[in-house]
């Protein structure tokens, strides 16, 4: 009867251990991190952001530093849709972010005056119409955007 029993529990148990080890497989696919530098027309933007759509459709954005520079960690290896955008940082569309628990001081309401800037098009805001697309690789990639 022993027997019987532990055979029954191997044949319930061996459909759900298959199935988790097969998902664990796909889901190693690993992460990966990316950096680089953003340019328009061979000039490196100033100010902005960048974000990738991963192969795990999660979105992940970083800056982009005043020389152009970005980094951005934790995509999904594969595929992925990159948007590139730089709004003025003197229009309306732009709110800076003021901490919680900041006084509301004149500093917060006025524009930031960033040195270098420049508008690109607004077809590179979206990941979906960029028409950017990058493989990102377990571990870290170097990827620089050049826009046109």
């Amino acid at each position: 009867m022993k027997f019987l029993r532990t055979a029954r529990v191997r044949s319930v148990y061996r459909p759900a251990v298959a199935a988790a080890m097969l998902a664990l497989a796909a889901g190693c696919q690993g992460r990966g991190g990316v950096s680089g530098e953003v340019t328009y027309k061979g000039k490196p933007l100033v100010w902005g952001t960048v974000q990738f759509e991963g192969s795990d459709n999660m979105l992940r954005e970083g800056n982009i530093n005043s020389d152009g520079t970005y980094s951005i960690h934790g995509l999904a290896a594969g595929e992925a849709k990159v948007a590139v955008s730089s709004i003025n940082p003197k229009s309306a569309d732009f709110q800076q972010r003021r901490p919680p628990k900041a006084p509301r001081a004149k500093a917060w309401r006025d524009p930031k005056e960033i040195q270098g800037w420049f508008p690109i098009p607004g077809k590179y805001d979206t990941p979906f119409n960029s028409g950017l697309v990058y493989t990102i690789k377990p571990g870290e990639n170097t990827i620089d955007i050049e826009l046109q």
